[in-house]
């Protein structure tokens, strides 16, 4: 899971939309989503929202990886139907946020783990909301670092946080 939280962060760092990168971030996805089913069970019912609504929007992120790498190699009407899916997919993908935020407000009541790991959990929707309106906002040269550091960043360094949490609990 660690692993994948830092290759998540920097696939969306880079996000050049090469096929490397896209099949870099679809295997860091994967590794989270494997990652949070050792983590279910860790915050009552809660947490189980938390985590499910995670598990949802890391599933739609992976199956927005897998449009980003397939439809390129289809023909062009069928290339415009992946892209469809692909629209649908990468929006439900920011539910990780909203489960994220849950679920650390879940940690924070129970204790289940460290607490800059469940801060660090509760801050991914305001994060979100916040940085991205600002990236938008300062524009280049620095706005797409800031919508990054509030979106794969945060991400990335939560899940991290959790997977090192995982493993110290071995």
């Amino acid at each position: 899971m660690s692993l994948g939280a830092v290759v998540f962060a920097a696939a969306g760092f880079v996000a050049d939309e090469s096929a490397a990168w896209n099949a870099a971030g679809l295997a860091a996805a994967v590794l989270v989503l494997i990652g949070f089913g050792a983590f279910r069970h860790e915050s009552g019912r809660a947490g189980a929202w938390g985590i499910g609504l995670v598990r949802f929007g890391l599933g739609a992120t992976v199956v927005g990886y897998l449009v980003n790498l397939v439809g390129p190699l289809l023909s062009e009407d069928a290339e415009g139907v992946a892209a469809l899916a692909g629209i649908p997919a990468w929006s439900l993908a920011h539910l990780v946020y909203i489960g994220a935020t849950v679920l650390g407000i879940a940690c924070l009541r129970s204790g289940s783990v460290p607490r800059p790991t469940a801060v660090a959990l509760v801050v991914g929707l305001p994060a979100l909301l916040l940085g991205v309106g600002a990236g938008l906002a300062l524009g280049e040269p620095f706005g797409p670092a800031v919508t990054w550091a509030a979106t794969e960043g945060q991400a990335g360094l939560a899940w991290l946080l959790v997977g090192l949490h995982l493993l110290r609990r071995r």
